[in-house]
């Protein structure tokens, strides 16, 4: 007898060639100008499949800043911060031990967990082994600076590359963890 299939989280986002998600105050709207058609459609197939958001508050708050409200009102949301108790739209804010709720979420029946960012969290949970997938859009663009995707030292973690495509001028590279 297998084993039931349990959700993946996914942690899906672009970065800059020279490998930063944002700029060092935590802004992404250098992605706003280089927005593709054929990235906007791989973005919105994407997010069909998903049916959770989990990120950091610092995340979170760049979501509102650069969209002015939150993005994603019609998926089950969590935002994990010790400072944040609260939002006005529906995203439940996490407090606690955030690796035990992400392997809570991903043992229920569901759809993809999208682990939207930001470093912090995306290296917590790295971790603690409970990120199944990347998917990684390598915009053409080199920031010089910035926020790099992993926010501490881990140690070797091997990639097994799944897929490439490119999307216009943008190359996105899929890769499953081997813990």
């Amino acid at each position: 007898m297998t084993e039931p299939e349990h959700r993946k989280v996914i942690l899906y986002l672009a970065q800059s060639l020279d490998g930063f998600i944002a700029e060092k105050d935590g802004s992404t709207a250098w992605l706003s100008a280089l927005n593709s058609s054929e990235s906007d459609a791989a973005i919105q197939s994407f997010y069909q499949g998903v049916d959770t958001i989990i990120m950091g508050r610092k995340t979170y708050e760049q979501c509102i800043k650069l969209a002015g409200t939150y993005p994603y009102q019609e998926k089950q949301s969590y935002v994990f911060s010790k400072t944040l108790h609260d939002t006005a739209d529906r995203t439940n804010v996490v407090t606690g031990n955030v690796p035990e709720f992400v392997r809570q979420l991903k043992a229920q029946d569901g759809g993809n967990i999208w682990l939207v960012g930001g470093a912090e969290t995306f290296t917590m949970l790295l971790k603690a082994q409970l990120v199944d997938e990347l998917i990684i859009t390598i915009a053409p663009v080199l920031l010089g600076d910035g926020i790099s995707l992993i926010s501490t030292h881990l140690t070797d973690m091997p990639l097994e590359l799944s897929k490439t495509r490119q999307l216009g001028q943008f190359v996105e590279l899929t890769y499953k963890i081997n813990y």
